[in-house]
């Protein structure tokens, strides 16, 4: 019977400075080197520059241009449809996210400012610090597809707080059709993104009004 063959694993090592000490007094130890995910599974700074730099936009969906009478409303449309466009054709979604829920979705969040004052949530997307997290767990709740290397700073940028708030309402899609059984409507996803669709409060009230009253202005 012939003897089964060890399965060997190939350890990539790469050299770190460290304080210096008696023990180590060159200040230079040898560690593993992680392992990276496979292309295709998750986003970092340059990969989210590169792709929004070769998006070929001329026939995807486009948000509405109609009023909302915020300043700045229409900085990030191409952006919204770029990262919209990407991430339902990447999760195959359907029905596709909608780039009008998107845009009324930031005006409800932020009002198009870039980077509001508030202690939990940050930019123009109001992403929590928890949802960054969760967002760049390789074992997490979004394991499947996260964002590498992005820090609290980035989400002061648009250009990467749109893909991560479209990749995050994406799962919420996914979270509010779980709890429901169903299909979800575009204010059910919105509210799930913001954590209130199961909330009784007059807080949900408010916020759904806000966001319902942006879309309804986009959509006329």
């Amino acid at each position: 019977m012939a003897k089964k063959s060890k399965k060997i694993t190939i350890v990539h090592t790469h050299p770190r400075r460290v304080k210096p000490s008696v023990k180590n007094p060159i200040g230079v130890t040898i560690v593993d080197e992680h392992l990276r995910r496979l292309p295709g599974t998750y986003l970092d700074e340059l990969e989210i520059y590169k792709i929004a730099n070769s998006y070929k936009i001329k026939n995807i969906p486009r948000p509405s241009k109609n009023k909302l009478n915020m300043e700045g409303e229409n900085k990030c449309d191409d952006l919204i449809a770029i990262w919209t466009d990407y991430f339902n054709n990447l999760f195959s979604i359907k029905p596709p996210l909608d780039v009008d829920m998107i845009k009324a979705l930031v005006g409800s969040e932020s009002e198009f400012i870039l980077n509001p004052k508030n202690p939990v949530a940050i930019g123009i997307a109001q992403i929590t610090k928890e949802t960054l997290k969760i967002i760049q767990d390789p074992n997490g709740e979004v394991k499947g597809f996260i964002f590498n290397k992005i820090s609290q700073k980035d989400l002061k940028n648009p250009d990467i707080a749109i893909p991560v708030a479209v990749r995050w309402l994406a799962y919420k899609k996914e979270r509010a059709e779980s709890k429901l059984g169903r299909a979800a409507t575009h204010e059910e996803i919105i509210l799930e993104y913001k954590g209130l669709l199961k909330s009784k409060s007059d807080y949900k009230k408010n916020a759904l009004k806000k966001y319902r009253g942006l879309y309804d202005k986009l959509k006329k």
